[in-house]
């Protein structure tokens, strides 16, 4: 009795922890797909041109082996170091809108080569 007393209170207690506030304003609708001009995959040649999402790699894309704040993109579910512009060049990489805290979408053209995003334009769109 005593060990059936103790499970539940304990799953009730886990349960409790782990349970949300219930405050939140969460949406059960599904986001829109991303408009035509949303890079979704890197062409055969490697090439990507359009929108991205562009943050800090280790701090927002869980890069691994990173030692440092550098800039990565995300293209569906795959993570590019890039290299041709550095992350404090679009401003304070540690501000409250830069890429160490929050993700951001720029318009880039460019090519993955080895495992990299090779940058011929970095453009980051407004907030």
């Amino acid at each position: 009795m005593k060990i059936t007393s103790f499970v539940l209170i304990s799953f009730f207690s886990l349960h409790t922890l782990y349970a949300g506030c219930g405050s939140c304003n969460v949406s059960n609708t599904k986001a829109e797909a991303p408009s035509s001009k949303f890079a979704t995959t890197v062409a055969k040649d490697g090439s990507v041109k359009g929108f991205v999402l562009a943050s800090c790699g280790m701090c927002n894309f869980g890069m691994k082996g990173q030692k440092e704040c550098s800039l990565a993109i995300k293209i569906d579910e795959m993570v590019y170091s890039v290299n041709g512009t550095k992350i404090d060049e679009h401003g304070n990489s540690h501000a409250k809108d830069g890429f160490c805290n929050a993700v951001r979408v720029a318009d880039v053209n460019g090519k993955i080569v080895d495992g990299n995003f090779e940058t011929e334009s970095f453009v980051l769109t407004k907030n």
